[in-house]
């Protein structure tokens, strides 16, 4: 199979993200860049140039009833959205716009295989007050430390002790113990679905830390240059990214810190 490089994954990606938004204009769903996408969109009109992947997040409204029509409703039809509704075996309780005619490796010990994708998280109402929202968002990180193990892949690249160690966990772990964990994450994160947008809201399915963002950041989303195109971003984004990144995310990082998060590889399928 041919391997496809970082800037054409790239483009791929873009692509899918404008096909995303125009389908959300269409069908009246509220979307915004977020994580590093977000940051990348405000900092550098685009990818941050070390970068790999991209971000979007739906309040849940939105977000579970694009998860029920986009597949039936999509215009392309070497898009396809993987849930946990329609692939039990996927590895994360949130969203993945994928393209078809990709197939990609990554260093995640799953038995489904994506291709480029978009990450699609449902931004949750976390509480009715902030007590509920630290609560929520510290039993969704224990959740996901745990989902963290199951997930992780025996490599080379790691040492060796550590290696046994996640062997271990994982030989000693009840059956199917991961989908346990993200039925129980994603009953956890929907402990507020009747509140569209509540005092403090955030992506606990996605979190690797206690990140506790405000409704009201959310009420309004303006167009933000990225690459070519432009999507929606939250109105209120400099009060989101110091949340995500701290006062200082205007700033480059340092050059060592410049590298992609991400292990994987990319090739078109056979034929293609």
């Amino acid at each position: 199979m041919k391997e496809i490089t970082l800037s054409q994954q790239k483009q791929m990606m873009l692509e899918m993200l404008m096909d995303f938004h125009h389908f959300c204009e269409e069908h009246d769903l509220r979307y915004y860049l977020t994580g590093g996408t977000l940051l990348g969109a405000v900092r550098h009109k685009g990818y941050i140039p070390w970068d790999d992947d991209i971000d979007v997040g739906m309040p849940r409204k939105d977000y579970e009833e694009f998860c029920r029509i986009y597949n039936s409703e999509k215009s392309n039809p070497d898009y396809y959205l993987y849930t946990i509704h329609n692939e039990p075996e996927l590895y994360v309780s949130s969203g993945k716009l994928v393209n078809t005619k990709t197939v990609m490796e990554e260093a995640v010990d799953s038995p489904v295989k994506l291709g480029v994708y978009l990450d699609v998280f449902p931004l949750d109402t976390l509480g009715r007050n902030e007590e509920e929202a630290k609560k929520l968002t510290a039993d969704a990180l224990s959740i996901r430390k745990q989902l963290d193990v199951q997930n992780w892949k025996l490599i080379r690249e790691r040492a060796w002790y550590k290696n046994v160690v996640i062997f271990a966990i994982k030989a000693l772990s009840p059956r199917n113990k991961r989908k346990k964990l993200i039925a129980q994450q994603d009953r956890l994160c929907r402990s507020y679905q009747d509140i569209d947008l509540g005092a403090w809201v955030g992506y606990p399915c996605a979190a690797m830390k206690i990140e506790l963002l405000k409704g009201d950041w959310f009420r309004e989303r303006i167009l933000q240059p990225f690459e070519n195109a432009a999507f929606y971003i939250p109105k209120e984004y400099e009060q989101v990214l110091n949340v995500f990144y701290g006062p200082d995310w205007k700033k480059l990082p340092p050059l060592e810190k410049q590298k992609t998060h991400h292990a994987y590889r990319v090739w078109y399928k056979e034929g293609i």
